[in-house]
């Protein structure tokens, strides 16, 4: 009898490679694994010219032998769940990130370039339904999100750009090293007169923030020319960096005075930060305009809230716009 993928057994390893179109090495010593509650979609991207356009005086518009395949641009999609802070900086090494330390935990900033490119890190990923496994190359992040309430843990999802998927026999790790997760009350949101610091220098607390989502555009794609080939020439920053933040507030004088519906089109920075009684944790720190405000918004357990929602916007004092710090167990990219 046949037996059938699970969803428990779905793995997702990942491991850095030396250079665009050289695969990592990935097995039983080699590769992190990502934790994930969600089965990952991994989409082909293959585009087919079926050749309708071309008639040749048969009933039956599509001629078999005149079917071409004309590009190979796939696209794997790992859905949020809980963030490990020991694989969650792989994400941000992909686009860019440093690593500092010399003891756990290891620092990993992920500060981007604003006035050029910042070179990108591709990864190779080994996927798996627990029966089918698929090797994808040359991944790069082009989408990141990260959310967090009170009533779990902080989430992260991301789409991967890559330019090859092929079935594989290779081996997942066998390590599970500890993978200290941040609980969503763990989090807290400061503001700050100039762009914020990991320290928290000169920034004010603010208790009354009840949920946020943050979506990230990295800019980053793939790049598709005449090269004699198929799949991708290769990666570039073809779009600009641009992110999302929306937080869920609690109507009270504090939204009054920290977002009110006068506050369209301010400047905000923002500090999101939060740490495991281990000392692992996250800062989200930004430059951010006011897009929109909706004012009692709904009802959230028991309480009125009000929807904020604000967009990327470069600093000219700073020369920044975003900064994605993690204090991670994990010393170097895989």
């Amino acid at each position: 009898m046949a037996t059938l993928g699970a969803k428990a057994l779905t793995r997702i390893a990942a491991a850095s490679q030396s250079g665009f179109g050289t695969a990592a090495s990935l097995g039983t010593a080699t590769g992190e694994i990502l934790f994930n509650d969600a089965v990952g979609i991994v989409d082909l991207g293959v585009t087919v010219d079926l050749g309708e356009t071309t008639s040749v005086g048969k009933r039956t518009a599509i001629q078999a032998g005149r079917v071409t395949v004309t590009g190979k641009n796939p696209i794997v999609t790992i859905a949020e769940s809980p963030a490990s802070l020991r694989t969650l900086p792989l994400i941000f090494d992909a686009i860019g990130a440093s690593t500092s330390g010399t003891a756990s935990p290891y620092t990993w900033t992920w500060s981007p370039t604003q006035g050029d490119v910042d070179t990108p890190v591709f990864y190779s990923l080994l996927v798996g339904d627990g029966v089918q496994k698929y090797l994808v190359t040359d991944a790069i992040p082009t989408e990141i999100t990260m959310s967090a309430d009170a009533s779990g843990l902080l989430q992260t999802g991301v789409t991967f750009a890559a330019t090859n998927v092929a079935s594989s026999v290779l081996a997942f790790a066998t390590a599970l090293p500890s993978q200290p997760m941040l609980a969503g009350r763990l989090l807290k949101m400061a503001t700050d007169t100039n762009f914020p610091d990991k320290s928290g220098t000169g920034a004010t607390d603010y208790d009354d923030v009840l949920s946020f989502n943050l979506s990230i555009s990295t800019g980053m794609a793939m790049v598709n020319a005449l090269d004699a080939s198929l799949t991708s020439a290769t990666a570039g920053f073809l779009g600009s960096l641009d992110a999302t933040l929306t937080v869920t507030v609690a109507s009270n004088s504090n939204a009054t005075t920290t977002f009110p519906i006068t506050s369209l089109g301010a400047q905000k920075y923002l500090r999101l930060y939060g740490t495991t009684t281990d000392s692992f944790g996250v800062w989200i720190l930004g430059s951010w305009v006011v897009e929109n405000v909706v004012p009692i918004s709904s009802e959230q357990d028991g309480l009125i809230v009000n929807e904020v929602t604000l967009r990327l916007a470069y600093d000219t004092t700073s020369g920044k716009s975003l900064e994605v710090i993690v204090d991670s167990p994990l010393a170097t990219a895989p």
